[in-house]
């Protein structure tokens, strides 16, 4: 809490913030994903205030949830976000801080709940043991020389345009990761579609849009990406627009 002075009254507070973030660690199976949810995102307010993490990509899920949750407190103060951790756990648990599991003692929980993480998880590696990695895994990973590697061998003019499994393309996935030297390098691509759709008809400037991911926002309209591209659903990338600077980088 380096923000805050020293004062007697928050000294208090922050003693009883830490009590009860150690009983949401240990008691976080008796909540349901809503207000873990809630719990996580007055934790993140509290400790390391507003907001600043760029927005998970949009299969991480999990990721993007417990953003949202932290995001959407805006400006609240540290000091009113504990105070509200509080008080929402006196709403659901009235009692708890007379519990014998607040405290320090022997037991100790075996799976630290995400609630009082200090930054989010990384994704689960889906690779198994062994098996080798294609491109789409050096791309997720933001492995600049890999990929790079990879799009120099012959063959990739073969690959550039497919959908893999999951009905995206290596540009989706780069402008979906947000990292502006991989999706620089699959722009070089001679035989690349810059307006490539997914299997729902979204294309790299759709998720860069919808992402929160500015820089890529900018490089695909710098080589020319339609602005104007709608989706199955009717939309372009200016309406699913993350905030309102993408917002402005697109009309």
């Amino acid at each position: 809490m380096s923000d805050f002075e020293e004062d007697p009254e928050l000294d208090l507070l922050e003693e009883e913030f830490s009590r009860a973030t150690k009983y949401i660690e240990r008691n976080h199976g008796q909540l349901d994903q809503a207000n873990l949810l809630r719990f996580y995102g007055l934790f993140k307010q509290s400790t390391a205030g507003k907001c600043t993490t760029q927005k998970p990509g949009i299969f991480n899920m999990s990721g993007r949830a417990k953003w949202s949750a932290w995001n959407d407190l805006g400006e609240m103060s540290q000091q009113q976000a504990m105070k509200g951790y509080i008080a929402l756990l006196n709403e659901l648990q009235s009692g708890w801080d007379s519990s014998d599991q607040v405290g320090d003692g022997e037991h100790k929980s075996n799976n630290q709940s995400w609630v009082s993480v200090s930054t989010f998880l990384p994704e689960d590696d889906p690779l198994e043991a062994g098996k080798e990695k294609t491109i789409v895994d050096f791309i997720k990973q933001g492995n600049r020389d890999q990929v790079e590697k990879i799009l120099s061998g012959q063959e990739i003019c073969s690959v550039i345009n497919a959908l893999d499994e999951e009905e995206l393309g290596l540009i989706h996935w780069a402008a979906d990761r947000g990292n502006v030297e991989v999706l620089t390098l699959i722009l070089t691509v001679p035989q690349l579609d810059i307006n490539l759709r997914d299997g729902g008809g979204q294309t790299a400037l759709h998720y860069a849009s919808s992402c929160g991911n500015r820089d890529c926002v900018k490089l695909l309209l710098d080589k020319g990406a339609d602005r104007n591209a709608k989706d199955d659903e009717g939309e372009t990338p200016l309406d699913i627009a993350f905030d309102s600077e993408i917002e402005r980088l697109l009309k």
